[in-house]
Order: C-alpha cells, then structure tokens, then sequence
C-alpha cells in the first residue's frame, strides 16, 4: 500500500524564546515533493542518504553533512535519489527577521536578499548547525537561543545579500565582501586586498558601495558589532567579546560600540540579561 503523508516520520518544533525560526526534522523519508516555495529563507541539512534539490540554477545532489541556503519565494524541489531514504532537518527562518539582520549590517532598509550559492561549502566552518539543533531539540531553548541566533547571523552576513544594484559588476564586491568577513579577528587593510585582487583601492571602495549601498569600513564595523550583539547576550565577557570580533583592545571596542549602539557594552549586556530573566 502507497504510504501517505501520514507515514512519514517527521515533526515540527517552534519556541516562542525563538519566534522567528521554526525546524522540521524528518529521518528516513523516501517522500517526494512537487515544486514549491517558501517564504522564509531556508536552511536544508542532510544527515543521512542523499537527495536531489532542484532549482532554477538546476539540479545539485546532496550528501551527508550538506547544507543548503535557499532563499524566500524562490521554487526548488528536494527528492530521494532512487527510492533511497534519507534523513534531513529544515530550518525555516522568518524573512523579516533576516532582513532586519541584513538592515542593521548595510544601514538601510532591506527587504529583499539573495543567497549566494557558490560558497555553501564553507557553511560548515562558520557554523556546527547539526550540533545546535540537537541542543535545542533536546535541551532548554532558552540555554542556546543566543548561540544560535549568532550561528545564524553568520549565515546571513557571509552568505546573504541585499538585492540592491543588480547591474553593477557585483564579482568584485562580493570578493571584497568574502575577504573582510573571512576572518574578522585579522582582516586585511584595504591597501592589502587591493594588491591581492589587483584593484585601485577607491575602485574597490567605489564598487562595493555602488552595489552593497554602503562602504567596506562602515560594512565591517556593523558586522562587528551586531556580532558582538549576540556574543554579549550569550554570556560571553566584554574583553573576550572584543578580541571575538577583532578589535585590538577593550577600548577601542567600547568607543565603537558607543558611537553604533549609544550604549556601552556592558549596559547592553546587563538590559539584555533583564529582559531574559523577565521572559
């Protein structure tokens, strides 16, 4: 007898400590899905078997360990490879959300992204998806609300992006973007990545603001501190948060949180910790 929807070994788990994410884990599923869309962005992780996603770039196949970025509204279809099982967790996160992320990075108002593609494979050392939500699944969510919401973050500013000057060479802002976010403890000057991509600085400069809407140093500075954002809500000490998001001393990361947020650090992190035990 054909097995129905109802078959499936599957379920749904949401947490009003994380209202913007909700996460579908099925194991062992051979079910195939029409194409459709969701309007959430989407974060597919494979954790056994492999699958073949189809989108409009075409078709991919997914093994153990793979993860996907698909974003909101675009058609894609996720289905088993002859009739073999496998086993995945979805992760759906709310638009909004992510674009309000994405605002606070570029400073302006975004209301849509694009997801880059090409660089998937570096998801996993940004960061252990498959490690935190088996904590949320299995633990309090409110003990690791923060840290994934930080892994998220990571997500959107490496490999999320606002759809805003489509018509511009955007290779090389992007390769700029990649560059200052690889390693933010010890990200190079400008004058540095200019000799590596063999580009006038105020070339690099001119192209990553006509396409991102902003300026690499200003781009570089909100990651930072939306970063350490996160850091701070989780625990994490000022002078560690500092050195975490590469500033070179305390000090410096105080006058800079000061002058974004009209807070210092440590208020942020006392109001934060007010509202977490108020929740």
């Amino acid at each position: 007898m054909a097995k129905t929807v109802r078959d499936i070994n599957q379920r749904f788990w949401a947490h009003q400590t994380i209202p913007h994410l909700t996460i579908r884990t099925t194991g062992d599923s051979t079910h195939s899905y029409k194409a459709h869309s969701h309007s959430e962005l989407s974060i597919g992780i494979i954790e056994s078997g492999s699958t073949r996603l189809s989108m409009p770039q075409g078709e991919i196949v997914l093994n153990r360990g793979d993860i996907i970025l698909i974003e909101p509204n675009m058609v894609h279809a996720c289905n088993p490879i002859g009739d073999r099982p496998r086993s995945y967790h979805m992760l759906y996160i709310d638009k909004e959300w992510c674009c309000k992320v994405l605002s606070k990075l570029y400073g302006y108002e975004v209301n849509q992204f694009s997801c880059d593609q090409n660089r998937l494979s570096q998801i996993e050392s940004t960061i252990n998806l498959p490690a935190l939500i088996s904590l949320l699944l299995n633990q309090e969510p409110q003990k690791v609300s923060s840290e994934l919401d930080n892994g998220l973050f990571n997500i959107l500013s490496r490999f999320c992006s606002p759809k805003y000057n489509r018509n511009n060479d955007n290779k090389l802002a992007y390769k700029v973007k990649n560059r200052l976010l690889q390693d933010i403890t010890c990200t190079p000057s400008l004058d540095a990545i200019s000799l590596e991509l063999g580009r006038p600085k105020e070339t690099l400069i001119r192209n990553f603001k006509s396409h991102f809407g902003i300026t690499p140093k200003s781009f570089l500075n909100n990651h930072r501190i939306e970063k350490s954002k996160f850091l701070l809500r989780c625990g994490m000490s000022i002078v560690n948060v500092a050195t975490e998001v590469g500033f070179s001393d305390q000090s410096q990361f105080h006058r800079v949180f000061v002058n974004y947020t009209a807070s210092t650090p440590r208020q942020y992190q006392q109001l934060t910790s007010i509202f977490d035990n108020n929740s």
